[in-house]
C-alpha cells in the first residue's frame, strides 16, 4: 500500500495488539473521505506540476478513505483538549482517574495472586497430612493382622495423591496454554 506523506488508505492505532480485546464502548472509529486531488494539493503540490489537466480531472474523481480505529481507556488528545475548555483541568482529572484505576487494578491483581499462592500452599499441606494419615493407618492395619486391608488403604492413598497431583498439573498446563497468545 502506497502512502502519501502520512495518508494511508487504512491506518489502525492499537494500544496493544496482544492484549485483551476492547469492549465495544471503548472502540472509536473515525472515517475520513477526501478526493485525491485535494490531498495532493495539500501534501505534495510538486507532484501536480507534471500532471496534465485531463489527469487532474481523473484525480478529482478518485477519493481516498482513511479509517482510524482507536481503543483504550483514554479519549483522543483532541477530546482531552475539549474537556479542558469545558471543565478546568478536565484532561488532568481524566488522566488522574485512569492512573488511579490502573493502580487499583494492580493492587487487586496482587491480592488475587497472593491468595492463590496461599491456597496452593494450604492444599499441599492438607495433601501431606491426608497422605501420611492414610499410609500410617494402612501400616497399622497391616501390622495388626490385616495385610490386604492395610495394603489397600496405603495403595489407595498413594494412588489418589498421585492422581490429584497429575490432574492438577494438567489443569495448570491447560490454563497456561489458554492464556498464552497464539504463536
Amino acid at each position: 500500500m502506497r502512502s502519501i506523506k502520512g495518508w494511508n488508505q487504512n491506518q489502525q492505532m492499537n494500544a496493544d495488539p496482544t492484549g485483551p480485546k476492547p469492549k465495544p464502548e471503548q472502540i472509536k472509529e473515525q472515517k475520513e473521505k477526501s478526493p485525491l486531488l485535494d490531498i495532493l494539493k495539500d501534501k505534495a503540490p510538486e507532484v501536480l506540476k507534471d500532471i496534465s489537466e485531463k489527469g487532474r480531472t481523473r484525480l478529482s474523481k478518485i477519493s481516498i478513505e482513511r479509517t482510524v480505529i482507536r481503543y483504550g481507556p483514554l479519549p483522543d488528545p483532541e477530546d482531552l483538549a475539549a474537556y479542558n475548555s469545558i471543565v478546568p483541568d478536565g484532561a488532568d482529572r481524566i488522566l488522574r482517574m485512569a492512573e488511579n484505576q490502573s493502580a487499583h487494578r494492580i493492587d487487586i491483581e496482587k491480592l488475587v495472586i497472593g491468595s492463590q499462592q496461599k491456597q496452593v500452599t494450604r492444599g499441599q499441606y492438607f495433601g501431606l497430612i491426608i497422605g501420611l494419615v492414610g499410609l500410617v493407618l494402612g501400616a497399622y492395619v497391616g501390622i495388626a493382622g490385616q495385610p490386604w486391608l492395610g495394603a489397600s488403604l496405603g495403595g489407595a492413598t498413594l494412588v489418589s495423591l498421585v492422581y490429584a497431583f497429575v490432574k492438577g498439573k494438567q489443569e495448570q498446563s491447560k490454563n497456561l496454554a489458554e492464556k498464552r497468545p497464539n504463536r
